[in-house]
């Protein structure tokens, strides 16, 4: 079941596309989702990706998957390090912030909006999506687009074309494994 849900809703993170991935896993198995990750992390960890668990409770699992390198890219820019000061992030390590990250996601009542950026989004749409809190973007795709409308638009369509090759790959035999590019 979570080989299924890696490829619906990471494909474009296993094919290198796209920095990260989030989803909510409600499998049958979520009790086991602990074991299971440990598991996929030693299979995926030398293809440069990483899985982990943000936020669990009795209903669901939130699971991160992501490619080391380019997050550590990605958070390590000058407007990222600044952005995410502001919201009290340390910048020491990327374990340090993905720590911080599940500290947030625990203790915060509203969803922490600047995952955008631990998720590739471009950080102008990630702070244009905290300042008009989720209004006036123009367009809605993965995510809210304030800026770049046409790029968006053109990864949003790589993205939904990876999903569509990877499910058809993945029906027809090919592992997750086999469809993770290495780094």
């Amino acid at each position: 079941m979570l080989e299924r849900y890696l490829v619906e809703y990471c494909a474009s993170t296993l094919a290198g596309l796209k920095t990260a991935s989030l989803f909510s896993y409600t499998g049958k198995e979520k009790e086991l989702v602990r074991n299971d990750l440990s598991d996929w992390n030693r299979m995926l960890n030398p293809r440069g990706v990483y899985l982990e668990l943000l936020h669990s409770n009795s209903a669901r699992a939130l699971i991160y998957v992501y490619r080391a390198s380019a997050l550590t890219a990605d958070l390590s820019r000058p407007e990222a390090i600044r952005f995410l000061n502001e919201y009290g992030y340390p910048m020491g390590s990327l374990s340090d912030c993905l720590h911080y990250l599940r500290q947030r996601i625990a203790l915060t009542q509203s969803f922490p909006h600047e995952i955008g950026l631990f998720l590739g989004y471009p950080i102008e749409d990630v702070a244009e999506f905290i300042r008009n809190q989720g209004r006036n973007c123009k367009y809605c795709g993965i995510w809210k687009v304030y800026h770049n409308e046409n790029e968006a638009k053109r990864l949003f369509a790589k993205i939904d074309k990876c999903r569509e090759i990877y499910t058809k790959l993945f029906c027809g035999g090919r592992s997750v494994l086999q469809l993770t590019i290495a780094a």
